[in-house]
């Protein structure tokens, strides 16, 4: 598998655990699927060091739908990041076990344009008043 971007890793993992837990699935079920060293790395995002659940997850938990609390989800992780060298390997081990779990899913965006014309014309025409 090709690398992905951080960007496009970060949402796939936030995607996945938003799935689990709106299929009323554990958050412990979400680290289940991951080596224990993804876990140890990315479980303090999300629990507290007495087991209880931080504030992303809390709001994670309530509305796995929300987009507004998946964007927290990634921050946290985006967050955590900056202070990991081995971000971009983690990423990659937590991304390739997601797809062993799930292969149908596709983490990563594919993103194609066309555009005609040109100058203020792209696309389209340009109505003026």
């Amino acid at each position: 598998m090709e690398p992905i971007t951080t960007t496009a890793a970060i949402s796939a993992i936030v995607t996945y655990l938003a799935k689990k837990l709106k299929d009323n699935d554990s958050v412990q079920s979400f680290f289940e699927d991951f080596t224990t060293a993804t876990v140890n790395w990315i479980k303090p995002i999300f629990i507290q060091d007495d087991g209880t659940p931080k504030d992303v997850l809390k709001d994670l938990q309530k509305k796995p739908d929300s987009i507004v609390k998946q964007d927290f989800a990634k921050s946290a992780i985006a967050s955590a990041l900056e202070d990991n060298v081995n971000a971009d390997a983690l990423l990659q081990e937590l991304i390739n076990q997601l797809q062993k779990n799930d292969p149908k899913a596709q983490y990563g965006n594919i993103i194609t344009q066309h555009h005609s014309g040109s100058g203020d014309n792209v696309g389209g025409d340009k109505t003026v008043n």
